[in-house]
Parts: structure tokens; C-alpha cells; sequence
């Protein structure tokens, strides 16, 4: 009897111990885990009889979110601000779920609550996502929450309501609080791109690639732009057009698509129709002066490129092609100005060299044709290196 009773003490201290748990701390215990499952069973268990703990609230909508059962993150989320409206971290986590609902001006609001409200000290988990991507890239704590992070998911709200000069706006704002964050730029970039704002486009592509060069949004959205947007891009511009909300630039825009996917009538239509309704847009009298090049029409390419100079006179593409345009009607010296306007506004654009270096060959102009040549050549255009061999000799 003695022993058993001796025994039983020994295993008393390990019983007591493991009676000091409650329900919410094997719950945080399980999420810590990732076991989501029986987070909420533990949490379950806890609400019902602490129904104004809010912190729990947010830990079970999380697990929900976890397991893809967002309408469930959202009423638990709501809950825990119902309880707290003053714990802005809450806002922060139901606008994510709410931007995965598609919910997107209601997640707006969310972030705008969360940029207002002062931050706590709370160590609630949260698990980043990214856009697009089911699967859990970060674990942060939400009083690690910066600026960037709101701003970054209002402009994916504002791009999916296609108010995409708006979105372009607060991914600028997300850059000023993290500028090294690639995926801010490539944001930003594809949200120029929608407003035809291309070379901006561009530059900020290629700023995230600088920043990651495996990023593959920057890498796609910089071929979209080269190549004038993507089909669902193009289907978004044709139903804009169809509902009769097309301004100009939803006219340019479809047709640089359709110039650079080989359609020169098509593009020439929609950018005649975006200068009806803009005619001081140098853009558009460039794009429909390529157009026209690439249909042999050279007095009609040359008028609109002068056009474009017209308006914007720094416009180095503008005096590059309508130069070409000369060149290729024999006006030689009308088209050797404009190569010397191009490498006067960029003396270390490549092509500008080259251009002048073959105008000045066609004037038997062998001296200056090789110089013109040698420089294109030092600043990397190989064509002009084969070019060399052939008419400069060593």
C-alpha cells in the first residue's frame, strides 16, 4: 500500500504540469506547429467559454485562412475588431483575407483603418502570402508591420477594380517606405503599363529586376510591354471599347498591342481614333508613324513623326525613326540631321552612331562612316562590328 501511494506522488508533479495548459495555449502550441486542425479544435474549446477574447478570434480566423475556409477567417477576424476596433493589426489581417475573397474595396478600407490607427505591441503570428501563391513564404509578427505592406496591398486592390493610376499610386508609396522590395516595383510597373505609360513601365521593371533578377513578374510584365500587353490585356481593352468607356488611351493601347502582334491596319485605326480624341499626345502620333513605316506609307510615317518632334521635341525615338523614314526614301542629309539630333540628346545611345555612320557611307563619306561605325561598335552594337570588316577593312 506504502509503495503505490509512493508511486502516485511520483507521477503527481508530471499530471499537475501538464494541467497547467489551458485550451489557448495548446492552440497557440498547434499553430506554432502549423497543425491548423487542431488550432481550432483547441480554440473552439476556449471561445466558448472566453466568447470576448478577440486575440483568439484572430488566431482561429488564421488557421481558417491557412486551410482556404476564408469566409470563416473573415467572420472570425471580424469578431476579434467587433471586440478591439481599436487594434489596427486586426484591420492589417482581415483586409489580406478580404484582398483573397476579391472583396477588393472592402480591403481598401481595411488597410486605410490600419494606416490610421496607432500600432500595437502585440506578437500575434501572422502568415504572408504571396499574391497569387496558396503557399506560406514569411512569418511575421504584426507590430514588424510597415507602411509598405498596406500600401503595396491597396494598389493590388486598385489594380483588380482597374483603377490602375490609383494602384500605380500606392505602390509608389509602398517604394518610399521600402524601396529594396522587387515586387513594389514590378507592381508598379504592370499598373503604368495598363495606362500606357510604357517607358515608365519599363523602367520600373527593370528596377526589380535589378533588385532580383529572377523576378518573374518584372520578367513577364517587361515582354508584355515590349510586345504591346498580354491577351487577357487585350480582351480587357476590346471590352472597355465595347461598353463605349474608351478614352485615348485605351485606343493607343490597343493599338501598340495590335502593332506589335502584326495587325499595322488595326493599329493604325485605334491610334487615328485616340488622336481624334487626344491630338496632343506625341505617343500616339509616334505609334502610328511606325505603323505606317512598316506599311512602306513614308510621307504619312514622316508627317506623323514630325508631328510627334512637334509636340515633344526631345523625343529621341521620334527624330531615330523618322530619320530611317529619309533614309529610306534617299534624302540623305535631311536624314542625317536627325541622327545627329538622336546622339545629340544621347551621346552614348549606340544607334545613333550607326545610323549616321551607314548615312555617311551612302555620301561616300568613308572617313566619317568608319568613325560613326567604331563608336557604335565601343558602345556594344555588335551589327556595327560586321559592318566594320566589311567596309573599313583593319
Amino acid at each position: 500500500m506504502r509503495v503505490l501511494i509512493f508511486l502516485l506522488l511520483l507521477a503527481l508533479p508530471t499530471y499537475a504540469f501538464s494541467q497547467e495548459k489551458n485550451s489557448y495555449e495548446m492552440a497557440v502550441e498547434a499553430f506554432d506547429d502549423e497543425n491548423w486542425e487542431s488550432s481550432i479544435r483547441y480554440l473552439n474549446s476556449w471561445i466558448r467559454d472566453n466568447t470576448g477574447d478577440a486575440e483568439a478570434y484572430l488566431l482561429r480566423g488564421q488557421s481558417y485562412q491557412q486551410l482556404e475556409d476564408l469566409v470563416k477567417a473573415n467572420t472570425d477576424f471580424s469578431i476579434a475588431i467587433n471586440l478591439r476596433p481599436e487594434h489596427a493589426e486586426s484591420y492589417f489581417i482581415r483586409g489580406r483575407v478580404r484582398y483573397q475573397m476579391e472583396l477588393y474595396e472592402s480591403s481598401i478600407e481595411d488597410f486605410a483603418s490600419f494606416l490610421k490607427l496607432p500600432k500595437g505591441e502585440t506578437n500575434q503570428i501572422i502568415f504572408r502570402k504571396s499574391p497569387g501563391d496558396k503557399g506560406v513564404s514569411q512569418i511575421i509578427t504584426a507590430q514588424n508591420e510597415n507602411p509598405a505592406e498596406a500600401f503595396y496591398h491597396m494598389g493590388l486592390c486598385s489594380f483588380e477594380l482597374e483603377y490602375y493610376e490609383t494602384a500605380a499610386y500606392y505602390h509608389d508609396r509602398a517604394i518610399e517606405n521600402d524601396p529594396g522590395n522587387p515586387n513594389y516595383h514590378s507592381e508598379k510597373g504592370r499598373a503604368l503599363g495598363r495606362i500606357g505609360e510604357n517607358d515608365l513601365a519599363i523602367e520600373s521593371f527593370e528596377m526589380a529586376l535589378n533588385l532580383d533578377p529572377d523576378n518573374q513578374l518584372a520578367r513577364q510584365g517587361l515582354r508584355e510591354v515590349n510586345n504591346g500587353g498580354s491577351a487577357d490585356f487585350l480582351a480587357d481593352l476590346d471590352r472597355t471599347v465595347e461598353e463605349n468607356y474608351a478614352n485615348s488611351q485605351t485606343f493607343k493601347q490597343r493599338g501598340f498591342y495590335r502593332m506589335n502582334h502584326a495587325n499595322l491596319e488595326g493599329a493604325i485605326e485605334d491610334f487615328t481614333e485616340a488622336l481624334r480624341l487626344d491630338s496632343g499626345d506625341p505617343e500616339a502620333w509616334f505609334y502610328r508613324g511606325r505603323a505606317f513605316s512598316s506599311l512602306e506609307n513614308y510621307k504619312s510615317a514622316e508627317d506623323d513623326l514630325s508631328k510627334s518632334i512637334e509636340i515633344d521635341s526631345q523625343n529621341l525615338e521620334a527624330y531615330l525613326a523618322r530619320g530611317q523614314v529619309r533614309y529610306k526614301q534617299s534624302r540623305l542629309n535631311e536624314a542625317m540631321a536627325d541622327f545627329i539630333m538622336v546622339i545629340t540628346l544621347d551621346p552614348t545611345l549606340a544607334t545613333g552612331y550607326f545610323h549616321k555612320g551607314i548615312t555617311h557611307h551612302r555620301l561616300k563619306q568613308m572617313d566619317l562612316a568608319c568613325q560613326n561605325l567604331q563608336k557604335a561598335d565601343e558602345l556594344g552594337m555588335e551589327q556595327a562590328s560586321n559592318i566594320i570588316k566589311k567596309i573599313c577593312g583593319n
